[in-house]
């Protein structure tokens, strides 16, 4: 990497990055692992630990004198090595596959601690590798050359090998990725996501822009799916499994990412805003699209309801959330419930006090637009503008959304096509890390998994999917265990005692024609 003139002093920083990031870890380059020379030729770095935060731990390399001219760094490292007994987690790790190798930057650069914009150009040397090899990222197949901060070569996706791709010729903004075949029609994914990527970026006047979709395949069994630079990663579990939605509400999800943020703050204080959005437009936009229909529509949304009524942190505040958002995934899951139930809410009473000429979408393209200007839009400007519309009384909605009180529907939500029911639910109870599912880890004392038989350490043979015990609550979860040798039988009901909660039913009176979302 080549760094024009960075002017660094003697004790200044040269490069930075994460030695472990949302509990994934990195490449972690040591001091004798990068090679920097200038004009006056190598320079010596220093290495240097930074505290812990909430995000993960970073690590920067000072340099012993004063840099001359251009700075150029040399480093590398191999693929993570993963297997069945990996922890799930955000999917920033290289990894090997398919006769290539796929990830994110922030695995394995080191890059300038600054934020100012270069002239990034990628090149990639495919002089040695086999006919047919290919090299994309976020910003597109081959070399590129776009002009940004250097953090966006962390924050984008790469795929070197025989990388296939539909369309197959790689041409256009918008591509589909793999090393290893996915285990589901492929053409008709293809079709599905880029009607709604026309959709969603014209919604949030972005229409054209160019967006790529990587997928990996999973050794354990757990999907998931991580959303950076106009691109989006999502793996599929060894036995097939995305989510409980399938991949299209995935990558809707990831998809609505690319717009929605608010500015400053931690992690844990805006969590609920891009988490939330993005639950709340991959479902109405998806619907507004024809990608899903009403019934679609219904099921996702109420799974929405039923994952915060029933996630046993619903009562923290925020920060204390995201104090244990990579230690537990429950946690992890509050702002995702937390926000898209308070947006949902606060579209209803926007509606209602309009007359059905404003919406949350006012809301939320405004701060976009601001943004687009130049203008900083963070938590305090979103509580300016709710005001605005909603007077005092809205000031108090967001707080109580930050301290954890229990949010229910107003009637109206999504109405006049669904009406509010309350209902208890039975919160749906594991017993051990979900997170890791080929071993039972962090297996919790009395709960219905321990209870029924399960030892901290067994090795899991199977076990009935995840999504399909938590998306029926009569379903019994049914595992094979290794221990001491033997195959054993377990099954329980993973659930816990019901809480109250609320959910929405289709209302037969309002014909389909007449629902509006």
């Amino acid at each position: 990497m080549r760094i024009p003139v960075p002017g660094i002093a003697a004790g200044g920083t040269l490069l930075r990055m994460p030695v472990n990031i949302v509990s994934i870890p990195t490449a972690a380059y040591d001091s004798n692992r990068i090679v920097a020379q200038d004009d006056k030729g190598r320079l010596n770095l220093a290495q240097v630990e930074e505290p812990p935060s909430p995000t993960g731990t970073y690590r920067h390399w000072t340099v012993e004198r004063p840099t001359a001219g251009d700075v150029v760094v040399r480093y590398g490292t191999p693929p993570r090595q993963v297997d069945s007994e990996t922890r799930n987690g955000p999917l920033f790790d290289l990894r090997a596959q398919g006769g290539g190798l796929l990830g994110a930057g922030v695995y394995f650069f080191a890059l300038p601690a600054n934020d100012s914009k270069y002239t990034i150009s990628v090149h990639w040397d495919l002089s040695h590798a086999p006919a047919g090899t290919r090299g994309i990222s976020s910003s597109g197949e081959g070399d590129t050359e776009v002009v940004a901060p250097a953090e966006t070569l962390a924050f984008s996706f790469y795929a070197v090998g025989p990388v296939k791709s539909e369309p197959a010729n790689g041409k256009g903004d918008f591509g589909l990725y793999w090393l290893t075949k996915p285990p589901f029609d492929i053409d008709r994914l293809a079709t599905g996501i880029h009607t709604l990527y026309d959709s969603m970026s014209r919604f949030f006047g972005d229409r054209g822009t160019p967006y790529r979709v990587f997928i990996r395949a999973n050794p354990y069994p757990a999907g998931g799916g991580t959303s950076l630079n106009h691109s989006f990663m999502f793996g599929f579990g060894s036995d097939g499994t995305t989510i409980a939605d399938g991949p299209r509400m995935l990558i809707a999800h990831e998809m609505a990412h690319t717009w929605p943020t608010l500015d400053g703050g931690e992690h844990a204080d805006t969590a609920w805003y891009t988490e939330g959005t993005a639950e709340y437009y991959s479902a109405l936009l998806s619907e507004r699209s024809g990608a899903i229909d009403l019934a679609k529509f219904l099921s996702v949304i109420n799974e929405h309801a039923a994952g915060y009524y029933t996630n046993p942190y619903i009562a923290l505040t925020n920060t204390q959330a995201g104090a244990l958002f990579w230690k537990d995934s429950n946690a992890q899951r509050v702002p995702y419930g937390r926000g898209f139930m308070y947006l949902s809410a606060f579209d209803a009473k926007m509606r209602a006090a309009s007359d059905g000429k404003r919406s949350l979408d006012d809301l939320v393209l405004e701060v976009l637009h601001r943004q687009r200007k130049g203008e900083k839009v963070g938590l305090q400007q979103w509580v300016d503008l709710v005001v605005r519309e909603l007077g005092p009384p809205a000031r108090k909605d967001y707080e109580d959304m930050v301290a954890g009180k229990t949010i229910v529907p107003p009637a109206n939500v999504f109405g006049p096509c669904f009406s509010v029911v309350s209902e208890p639910e039975r919160p749906f109870v594991l017993g051990f890390d979900d997170m890791r599912l080929a071993v039972v880890r962090n297996l919790v004392a009395d709960s219905p998994a321990a209870k029924a038989g399960l030892k901290e350490g067994d090795t899991i043979v199977a076990l009935t999917p995840i999504g399909e015990a938590r998306d029926n609550p009569g379903k019994t979860m049914d595992l094979t265990v290794r221990r001491g040798g033997r195959e054993l039988k377990v099954s329980y009901l993973p659930r816990a005692a019901p809480v109250p909660a609320w959910h929405w039913v289709r209302n037969p009176k309002v014909p389909a024609g007449r629902c509006r979302l």
